[in-house]
């Protein structure tokens, strides 16, 4: 079976519509495997000729969950994220070694360092070494990571076709096993279909060509909000085969598979929550177990009074709406009784006279006389 490039197309004339059927009958099709590179929680989350999407908001830590995949593949090891795995582009086997920092990461004597390339499309040269250390610390050797810090170029970062003819030439010159763009929103903001096109098709190309994985960060691909990744990086989310959303709350991320092609080793769902640790790499965070929902006896013994005569019913939904109502209008009337007291207190309000002899069964009034 020939695989036709995108970049580079045939012109000798031959019929490569035959090769587009896969069947018994197909030749050398056992050659065509996808093997896992990182897997968390039995899910593959970095796979040979596949890519990887990550999306959330500018606060979310998408930046950080890269990394974490990124020395994951430079190190063949991974933090345990409650049995997390790394599996080699061989069959290994695997053992666990405690740490001195606790975290219990799983590695293979016998894997072979595997390389990295990572593509730094926002910040400077000065930050991008900061963040090239990093990845370094966890490099079994120079070789092993590639850092591209596209702000060097000044003017020439905006010849797109001869960006994308660097990167491409990188690639195929390097065969990492890892592409990581960081971020697509400031990889090409400005540029068109046809650059976003001539983009898709390169790593089209890579991942039939090669056993390079791609690894993109872009922003807002999900929600209301919309996206500022343009069209490169609309068709990259739409092509990628696993998709994570990303977001981050009270400094704990949660990374949430939201589409994968394989769904066979997981639930439909995946979350991976952590926190960043001192080295400022993700490790796993613990997570309280939520609130309990229940209400309290006095306040279920008033609303089922106030709203059950004797031989009344209700369903389920509705007792829960009553009950939301009465902790709605309580949290009202808590919090309108504190701005009463604060301006009583600063002597802008003070008790009005009652209006007449019933007025206790009313609301209190106030005057600023």
């Amino acid at each position: 079976m020939d695989i036709n490039y995108y970049r580079n197309p045939d012109i000798s004339g031959k019929d490569y519509w035959k090769h587009c059927f896969l069947n018994n009958n197909s030749n050398n099709i056992d050659q065509f495997t996808a093997k896992t590179l990182v897997s968390i929680n039995g899910q593959p989350i970095l796979r040979q000729h596949q890519s990887t999407y990550l999306t959330g908001k500018e606060t979310c830590r998408a930046h950080h969950f890269a990394m974490l995949l990124a020395t994951a593949v430079l190190s063949n090891q991974c933090p345990n994220f409650s049995s997390a795995q790394v599996r080699d582009t061989v069959n290994v086997n695997f053992t666990t070694t405690p740490r001195e920092d606790g975290i219990t990461r799983h590695h293979s004597s016998t894997a072979t360092p595997r390389s990295v390339i990572w593509i730094d499309t926002v910040n400077g040269p000065h930050t991008s070494t900061h963040i090239y250390r990093q990845l370094a610390a966890h490099a079994p050797s120079h070789e092993a990571l590639t850092f591209i810090c596209l702000d060097v170029l000044g003017n020439e970062r905006n010849n797109l076709y001869a960006l994308i003819r660097n990167i491409e030439h990188t690639i195929n010159e390097i065969k990492p096993a890892l592409v990581v763009i960081d971020d697509i929103d400031h990889f090409m903001p400005f540029g068109g279909i046809n650059a976003a096109a001539q983009f898709c098709n390169l790593v089209r190309d890579v991942t039939n060509h090669s056993e390079t994985s791609f690894l993109f960060i872009g922003y807002n691909n999900l929600g209301k909000k919309a996206s500022t990744s343009g069209n490169l990086g609309k068709m990259l989310f739409l092509n990628a085969t696993h998709v994570f959303s990303l977001s981050t709350q009270r400094d704990i991320t949660t990374a949430r598979l939201v589409r994968s092609y394989d769904l066979s080793n997981a639930p439909q769902e995946i979350n991976i929550s952590f926190n960043i640790g001192t080295d400022n790499l993700p490790h796993e965070a613990c997570i309280d177990s939520p609130a309990s929902t229940t209400v309290d006896d006095d306040t279920l013994r008033y609303v089922i009074a106030s709203t059950l005569a004797p031989g009344d019913t209700i369903t389920p939904q509705q007792l829960l709406k009553q009950v939301n109502t009465h902790r709605r209008i309580v949290k009202q009337q808590h919090q309108a009784q504190l701005i009463v007291d604060q301006a009583i207190k600063l002597n802008l309000l003070q008790p009005a006279s009652e209006p007449d002899k019933d007025a206790s069964t009313q609301s209190p009034h106030y005057d600023n006389s």
